[in-house]
């Protein structure tokens, strides 16, 4: 979790103090976080907090939302990467464009309202197994792992900036293909459900941390 931290205040993804990174404990009914830091690049060990997933605050309810409402779900990281806000600005929704995509990060999630309670983003942000939505200008990304987490937060913003740098240009963008989609989209449920198992045994999920 530290290394994940890390390494996204080094691409420059977690940069303000609003970001933050979670991790489910293993047959416990609470989480660690780490958030409200200035310089992500400086944390530490000491930096992280262990909190109850029944926890109601603002920021800390947003990620124990996540958590009941996805069993698969292990670690959470809200950040804010530039990609992710320049797609913001061109209405918030990523379409179905790349092979890894599709795989990994599930059927595209619409924008979400910093409004709404954290039960009603946590659940639109699920939806269907999906593994990333913006909420905002920031990217909620989730994963079965930690290592996981940080891989679907760096495959989103290549993939956002990638449709940004596209969409700008005008020229039409192709879709993968729905058939593609069905497919990938069961495989990563299938992923899910047994990270999903793995946990409920008080284990963290194996073999599935690679792209």
């Amino acid at each position: 979790m530290l290394e994940g931290c890390r390494r996204l205040a080094g691409k420059g993804f977690f940069n303000t103090p609003g970001d933050s990174f979670s991790m489910r404990i293993p047959g416990s009914t609470e989480m660690i976080l780490a958030t409200g830091h200035e310089d992500w690049r400086q944390i530490e060990i000491a930096d992280f907090h262990a909190i109850s997933l029944s926890s109601k605050e603002r920021l800390d309810g947003l990620h124990a939302s996540i958590y009941r409402a996805r069993a698969d779900v292990g670690a959470v990281a809200i950040s804010s990467p530039m990609g992710a806000r320049l797609l913001a600005g061109h209405g918030g929704l990523l379409p179905p464009i790349f092979d890894e995509q599709i795989r990994h990060l599930g059927p595209p999630a619409g924008p979400l309202c910093n409004e709404d309670t954290h039960e009603l983003i946590a659940g639109r942000a699920c939806k269907r197994g999906a593994n990333a939505a913006l909420l905002g200008e920031r990217l909620i990304c989730m994963g079965m792992t930690c290592d996981r987490v940080v891989f679907n937060t760096e495959l989103y913003e290549k993939c956002a900036r990638a449709y940004v740098i596209a969409k700008a240009s005008g020229s039409p963008i192709g879709l993968i293909p729905l058939w593609v989609r069905l497919i990938a989209n069961r495989r990563l449920l299938k992923d899910e459900r047994r990270a999903a198992l793995s946990y409920r045994n008080g284990c963290i999920p194996e073999g599935i941390d690679a792209y």
